[in-house]
């Protein structure tokens, strides 16, 4: 699920590069459109206060129209893609825009956080007119590249080890101790004091380089110790947490989810839906031959030594003597 950043940031953008977040919220915006028979969906207003309507037609005018058309065609693509795995003889009654806090809760009813259920679309299906409806949350992936496999989770410091918070906080003090003109409280203060010095700045991306390979060593070797001593839950748990391989809470209630999938290969546009609730259970399941290692900031999970996820320990940002520090995960190889 894709956090809808200020269209204040988002008019800087040139009509020239359209950035991720754009291209993400985008899809978002008229895969519901072209489910929804064509129409912008009504519900919900987003963190801004706009409707999706209002939504789509900001940022349409932040794009370029070659690349409006390719992200139009695109979104319909995938929404058909979708409407042939919703169930036979279900029609489709709305779509809602599911794009923070709360709006779950608000289009079926059933509490969820974001971090229990990240759809971005809540579509709602009925056999029969009469028929309460059936909600189907879905996930929505995009790429340019031929690669499927995008980002799973996010995770935050905490999902980095024990050590991993400790840490972090000592780095940051060193480098105000070293630094002291960069104990500011603005961000975007200290970005341009950074930015004044390139030795310090130097220094500091390789202090931050050093300090990601540290945590993920750390974080890996922990996690291996607790799988050869036979402490198979807690590693479980985690991968769960890196692959988002649980029931949400629709899925607890009888409703259902998927994670889909849109990405371009030689042979045009491709879809992939995914089941990331049950499709590891096999992996999760047998976690004696589950192994973790590290190769710089990364931490890799392979069981019968074959990769099938890596969790990225990165700075959010570069620029930012005092970023915070989150893990990008990301499902590999294919499954059994």
């Amino acid at each position: 699920m894709l956090r809808f950043k200020s269209f204040m940031h988002l008019d800087e953008e040139t009509k020239n590069s359209v950035s991720n977040n754009t291209k993400g919220v985008m899809h978002e915006l008229l895969t519901g459109y072209h489910l929804n028979g064509g129409k912008h969906m009504t519900h919900h207003k987003d963190s801004n206060g706009y409707s999706p309507e209002e939504a789509h037609d900001k940022l349409k005018a932040s794009m370029h129209p070659d690349d409006y058309k390719k992200a139009n065609d695109r979104a319909k693509a995938a929404a058909d893609n979708i409407k042939t795995k919703l169930p036979a003889g279900h029609t489709i009654h709305q779509v809602q825009w599911t794009s923070k806090p709360g709006d779950i809760h608000r289009s079926t009813g059933i509490h969820s956080t974001q971090k229990e259920d990240p759809s971005d679309l809540m579509i709602h299906t009925k056999k029969k007119s009469s028929d309460k409806p059936t909600y189907h949350g879905v996930s929505l992936k995009v790429s340019d590249n031929s690669n499927k496999n995008i980002t799973t989770s996010n995770l935050g410091i905490e999902s980095a080890g024990s050590k991993a918070k400790e840490m972090h906080e000592k780095h940051k003090s060193d480098i105000l101790k070293d630094y002291p003109n960069l104990n500011k409280n603005n961000r975007d203060d200290r970005k341009a004091e950074l930015n004044s010095n390139p030795a310090v700045k130097a220094d500091i991306i390789s202090r931050n380089k050093k300090l990601l390979r540290t945590i993920a060593g750390e974080h890996g070797a922990e996690l291996q110790q607790k799988l050869d001593s036979g402490q198979h839950k807690e590693v479980v748990n985690h991968i769960r947490d890196v692959l988002k391989a649980r029931n949400t809470p629709l899925q607890n209630a009888g409703h259902n989810f998927i994670k889909h999938t849109t990405y371009k290969t030689a042979k045009g546009i491709q879809h992939h839906t995914s089941h990331p609730e049950s499709e590891h259970e096999h992996i999760l399941n047998d976690p004696k031959n589950i192994t973790v290692k590290t190769n710089g900031s990364i931490t890799s999970f392979y069981h019968n030594d074959k990769k099938f996820a890596t969790q990225t320990h990165k700075f959010q940002s570069q620029s930012d003597p005092l970023s915070s520090i989150g893990s990008t995960c990301l499902q590999t190889g294919k499954l059994v």
